[in-house]
């Protein structure tokens, strides 16, 4: 690994290590346009208000819908259309969509298998899944499942996220194993789950604490035998 040479900012660090930086959120966001057409029908699940993944792709499909549990994705800017309902209870008839992409949803679940169930219901064979969600190894995970929800709600606070976007987490459905089983119970065929290390932004609080979140990236991104431990699970699942 390449040395950590003693900066004394954060964003020092940054301009050192990530100059050209892509994040997870234009890797999925690839990933889902990867999949668009003019004529297809697309569901965001758990699209909430629309700040979390501010992509548009209305302009690209024929019909961008949106749902959460949150009746505040009614005023979500990036859908055609929205509706208030639990993932395991969908209002859309069977076969409906192309695609539906999930977004930092699945770490919420409490009940992923009937929330898989349906989302397959609402998916025409041949349609995809996509799901990006923490991985449940990684130590930021581990971190939010031992401390408490009042404390995961100030912590983002200080990252810039209002406190009506911090929900309860639930890691029910974020490992790659987890996922498979899921999938093989409810009608997918796992196309993809891919690993990313990002950088330790959530280690902003210091430069010290920082440059050991480098470290760690520099690591599990070096040797693949380490990706099960990396923080993004992106997982591309086929309706069969």
């Amino acid at each position: 690994m390449r040395r950590l040479a003693a900066v004394t900012t954060i964003e020092e660090l940054d301009r050192r290590y990530y100059p050209s930086y892509v994040d997870e959120h234009q890797r999925f966001d690839a990933l889902i346009r990867s999949y668009l057409r003019s004529d297809a029908q697309v569901l965001d699940a758990g699209a909430g208000r629309g700040v979390q993944f501010p992509f548009d792709y209305r302009e690209h499909v024929a019909r961008m819908a949106g749902v959460d549990v949150d009746p505040a994705v009614m005023e979500n800017p990036c859908v055609t259309d929205a509706a208030v309902a639990d993932m395991a209870h969908l209002p859309y008839p069977n076969g409906e969509f192309d695609l539906v992409f999930s977004k930092y949803v699945f770490e919420h679940l409490t009940d992923p298998l009937a929330a898989m169930r349906d989302l397959r219901r609402v998916l025409k064979p041949g349609g995809h899944l996509l799901i990006h969600t923490p991985n449940a190894r990684h130590y930021v995970a581990l971190i939010s499942r031992f401390t408490p929800h009042r404390f995961h709600v100030w912590f983002m606070q200080k990252r810039g996220r209002a406190p009506e976007d911090s929900f309860r987490i639930a890691y029910r459905a974020n490992t790659k194993a987890a996922l498979e089983r899921l999938a093989m119970r409810t009608g997918f065929r796992v196309v993809s789950v891919d690993f990313l290390e990002t950088k330790p932004d959530y280690l902003f609080f210091s430069p010290l604490a920082y440059r050991a979140g480098i470290a760690y990236e520099r690591l599990v991104n070096r040797f693949e035998v380490l990706a099960p431990f990396r923080v993004q699970l992106i997982a591309d699942l086929e309706a069969v």
